[in-house]
């Protein structure tokens, strides 16, 4: 009895939960990203502003007062505009804006471009070959200008903002998911399967779609950044959110531009603002590019 307690394995009393690998993947992640982990702390920052700027700000950011053209400090931290707006609470509440369009782009591109990739990738000649030229054509065009015309077509707005950037980058992203579904298309298990009678349905999403995760996830964090600026500069052409509203590129178009010689805090903070958010985002893609592409890792 003994010498068979002896030849059990010795199995540990506790073993790590979820929990505890996800903390120490956060800690690899750290140690091998400071960069990351700083712009993930930036984008922290950006985010409870966005969602907390009730609370964190006094003023309404479209209400106008009295206090014209004055200067970062006392009651208005950041100044105020040529009407009286509060620069503070606008650069706040312009986060809503730039995180709303940025988010919400990148979900529907990333969508529309991952299912488009899955179908010309997968059954390839006559689909493909119409979804590929589609996609020539749209990313031929000037990226601003097709945006620029779309949003003048379809008026102001959010929405508007959000359809015509996802149409921008729809197609440049089924060009690089087209690319990983006929890589793995190829791989012997997606025909193993097919020989077993597996369907088209369950290859396709069963198989294909979840390899996909990782080029997904990569190509979404350095799309969000590029939309934020898209939205800046639709803002910044007068073509963006309606006219008053918060947003980072209005601040820094129209007549304030006349203003900024003699007020240059209603340029400087909403441009932090921006080049500080575009900046954070663009270090976390790095970040999980590095991580998440396996030719990248161990490289530095």
């Amino acid at each position: 009895m003994a010498q068979a307690t002896a030849a059990l394995p010795s199995i540990p009393l506790s073993s790590p939960g979820f929990a505890g690998r996800q903390w120490r993947a956060t800690r690899r992640f750290a140690r091998s990203q400071p960069l990351g982990m700083a712009g993930i702390a930036i984008i922290a920052l950006i985010v409870f502003a966005a969602l907390f700027a009730d609370l964190i700000t006094t003023y309404d950011p479209v209400s106008t007062s009295t206090d014209i053209l004055q200067e970062p400090g006392g009651d208005h931290l950041f100044g105020t505009t040529r009407q009286g707006k509060d620069v503070y609470a606008r650069v706040v509440y312009g986060a809503r804006v730039s995180l709303e369009v940025g988010l919400f782009t990148v979900v529907l591109s990333i969508v529309g471009g991952t299912v488009l990739a899955l179908i010309a990738g997968y059954f390839g000649g006559l689909v493909d070959n119409i979804i590929s030229r589609i996609a020539d054509i749209l990313i031929a065009f000037p990226s601003i200008l097709f945006a620029l015309t779309l949003a003048t077509s379809l008026g102001k707005g959010l929405t508007t903002i959000v359809i015509a950037i996802s149409i921008i980058f729809t197609p440049v992203i089924m060009r690089i998911m087209r690319g990983a579904v006929l890589q793995q298309r190829s791989i012997p298990y997606v025909e193993a399967a097919r020989v077993l009678g597996a369907n088209e349905t369950r290859i396709i999403f069963r198989h294909i779609l979840p390899n996909l995760m990782g080029i997904a996830i990569i190509t979404g964090s350095a799309t969000l950044p590029a939309a934020i600026l898209t939205e800046s500069a639709l803002s910044f052409l007068g073509v963006g959110v309606a006219l008053g509203e918060p947003s980072w590129g209005g601040d820094l178009s129209g007549d304030a531009r006349q203003f900024f010689q003699i007020a240059w805090w209603m340029a400087i903070f909403p441009g932090i603002a921006l080049s500080l958010t575009v900046l954070a985002f663009n270090l976390l893609g790095d970040s999980l590019r590095d991580t998440l592409d396996p030719r990248l890792r161990g490289v530095r």
